[in-house]
């Protein structure tokens, strides 16, 4: 990508527990959001013999990982972090940021990423008109992957986002993908303290 190039339209993917792989290139994630990408699109986020790049990580936000849905929480301290690929909501409640300098975003493992980045993100909405998020009675905690479901995300979900680099990868490079993910995606969730959110 060349300085000041735009990037085709992209998704944020949040690597958390609750992600799944569907067919027809199609992620679903909790009970509320479905992703489908483009597997021959340009991601802004890459894989490659050296492991994950250009992770974005958002914070104030945590996820409710019953829906998928990510939710602002306003606190500097909360986060999620995920990958920006090329596709599109098909369903959940999202907002479109358009034409993002990407020098703006908060994005770890940078390689080539340049100009402006227009993205979707999966996000609560609690009532219909005026968006409004009730943060009462809710509590955030840390979540980290642990090795399995790791290994499942990227055998599930980037081996098909990333087919053709994915499936030139041999083992010790997959073994290090492994523990990438393993490694650099944690999240806060978010959980009412009532026993029905």
């Amino acid at each position: 990508m060349t300085s000041g190039a735009g990037w085709e339209e992209q998704v944020f993917l949040p690597i958390t527990n609750s992600i799944s792989s569907e067919d027809n290139n199609q992620i679903k994630i909790g009970s509320s959001v479905s992703i489908e990408y483009n597997q021959n699109g340009q991601h802004v986020s890459q894989i490659d013999d050296k492991g994950l790049h250009n992770i974005l990580v958002l914070t104030g936000y945590a996820i409710d990982e019953s829906t998928g849905e990510l939710v602002p929480t306003f606190d500097p301290c909360d986060y999620v972090k995920g990958i920006l690929i090329s596709g599109k909501i098909l369903k959940g409640n999202h907002f479109k940021i358009i034409g993002i300098p990407s020098n703006k975003l908060y994005i770890i493992r940078k390689k080539d990423v340049h100009g402006n980045i227009t993205f979707s993100l999966p996000i609560k909405n609690f009532n219909t008109g005026t968006y409004q998020v009730d943060l009462r009675d809710k509590v955030t905690s840390f979540v980290s992957l642990d090795r399995d479901v790791a290994k499942t995300i990227v055998d599930n979900v980037l081996a098909k986002i990333y087919a053709k680099i994915y499936n030139s990868l041999n083992k010790e490079q997959k073994d290090k993908l492994y523990r990438d993910v393993e490694e650099i995606f944690n999240y806060y969730s978010i959980k009412s303290l009532k026993s029905n959110p």
